[in-house]
């Protein structure tokens, strides 16, 4: 669900307002949002929302102007739903996107009879077109996604317009989804060559986008790392590739597939935290990437503030995070969270380093913090196993650090954090060590560190099996 960080803004501007007029609240409110001036406002701050990640602010504003758009129908309803689409999901509330686009789709049909008036809204149905792609690609369904995707193509060919390097890149990495799924490795190859071709298109046609160039270059690693992927699973094992997902890869053929891969999404990187700033969230998924090709290659210690990065991105992220009211639901950015922590203590433990493991702590607590503020935690969440993992993960890098306040930290962070009586190993592990031990305002109990809970939590650090692959 969308968290109140600033609540329904318009509804808030608006009840000093009803206050002072003598009117009733919803009355003045829908009275003001009749003027189309401020109805039209309103939509375009939706839009900035948008583009600025600001998701929890775009939603509240939709949210509060959704009503009056209906009423007026039309345009404005086209745009409402456009927008709403959009925030379902950068929200990562796919079915409800799908939903609002066949709403979309319905209402436009119906106003939009004629070739004519088809053939003239031709931007109208290839955005359209092409956000049914994206939304059912994220559903899974990614023959549908490419159909539609051509739809949009198709579009667009009917009035003299030709295929563009958005079409490459929507086409190209679709199908090296589709590609993964059946693990084509010639497929994904033949993907990467339609998308590295729309890259130098769109440097050509558009070279001041710089936040596009940095996606397509994105979606060009994406199709090494996967090759990468294929090729360590047929030199080690599926099994052992799921025991160690961040483990340095030994298969030669494996370790140049990540090194393109690392060259891609480095430079991704580099352009979107020149445009968007270190912590936005397209920065933070990419140094996601930049750090597990680089744990794939040995190299833990670049690594190190790429996680750093990740995690400041992630404790302050809106978007990924599903319909947090739904226990049915899972979101992925708790995923990510979870494997980027797996990551810190794997770079940490492979080099060494346990006093570096400090530099996370404040981080951690916020993300720890984020993610309760966003979803509905229960033991009966569908990813509850992924939650358990990530606090536990958490906990283990304070009192690993081996630094003073680390064991108190921990424990007050799984107070806050983890539930009574965890169902995953880990998390069991933690809880009964951590919580059992006394003094937990200064560290732990006297003989602690070398007892046989200890040792055994330290091994557990050290080994850190039977993880799950990161998708």
């Amino acid at each position: 669900g969308s968290r109140d960080t600033g609540g329904n803004v318009l509804a808030r501007v608006l009840e000093p307002l009803a206050s002072k007029t003598g009117g009733q609240s919803a009355e003045v409110k829908a009275a003001v949002l009749d003027d189309p001036e401020v109805l039209g406002s309103s939509l375009d701050i939706v839009g900035a929302y948008l583009k600025n990640y600001e998701i929890d602010r775009a939603a509240a504003v939709l949210e509060t102007v959704l009503p009056s758009c209906r009423r007026r129908g039309g345009l404005w309803l086209f745009k409402a739903l456009n927008h709403l689409a959009c925030v379902r999901m950068k929200q990562a509330r796919p079915q409800e996107a799908l939903e609002t686009l066949q709403e979309l789709e319905a209402n436009a049909a119906a106003h939009l009879t004629s070739v004519e008036d088809n053939d003239e809204a031709w931007e109208f149905w290839e955005t359209m077109y092409r956000n049914f792609g994206w939304v059912l690609n994220s559903l899974g369904k990614d023959e549908e996604a490419v159909g539609y995707i051509q739809r949009a193509i198709d579009v667009k060919e009917r009035v003299g317009r030709p295929p563009t390097w958005f079409d490459l890149w929507d086409l190209g990495r679709i199908k090296a989804t589709t590609a993964l799924k059946r693990q084509s490795p010639a497929s994904i190859k033949e993907s990467q060559a339609t998308i590295t071709k729309a890259l130098w298109l769109h440097k050509d046609v558009e070279p001041r986008d710089l936040v596009m160039r940095a996606k397509i270059w994105h979606s060009v690693g994406e199709c090494s790392f996967a090759l990468g992927h294929m090729a360590e699973e047929a030199s080690v094992g599926r099994e052992a590739l799921i025991n160690s997902p961040n483990g340095p890869c030994k298969s030669e053929e494996a370790k140049g597939h990540y090194r393109k891969a690392l060259k891609c999404f480095k430079e991704s990187h580099k352009l979107f935290k020149t445009t968007e700033g270190v912590h936005n969230p397209l920065t933070g998924t990419e140094s996601q990437g930049v750090a597990w090709a680089l744990l794939k290659l040995g190299e833990e210690e670049e690594a190190k503030d790429f996680l750093l990065d990740a995690v400041e991105a992630l404790s302050r992220q809106q978007n990924g995070w599903g319909d947090g009211s739904r226990l049915d639901a899972e979101a992925p950015a708790l995923g990510q969270a979870m494997q980027t922590v797996d990551r810190i203590l794997d770079a940490h433990r492979r080099s060494g380093d346990r006093e570096g493991l400090e530099r996370y702590f404040k981080a951690l607590d916020r993300l720890c913090a984020n993610v309760c503020g966003r979803l509905q935690l229960s033991k009966e969440r569908v990813d509850a196993s992924v939650y358990e993992k990530l606090v536990s993960s958490c906990s283990m890098i304070m009192v690993a650090s081996n630094v003073e306040q680390g064991m108190a930290k921990s424990q007050e962070l799984l107070r806050k954090y983890l539930w009574q009586s965890p169902g995953t190993p880990q998390a069991q592990l933690c809880s009964e060590l951590l919580l059992s031990l006394q003094n937990g305002e200064g560290g732990a109990a006297p003989g602690a560190e070398q007892g046989p809970g200890m040792k055994a939590f330290m091994q557990a650090l050290a080994e850190r099996k039977g993880q799950p692959a990161p998708p």
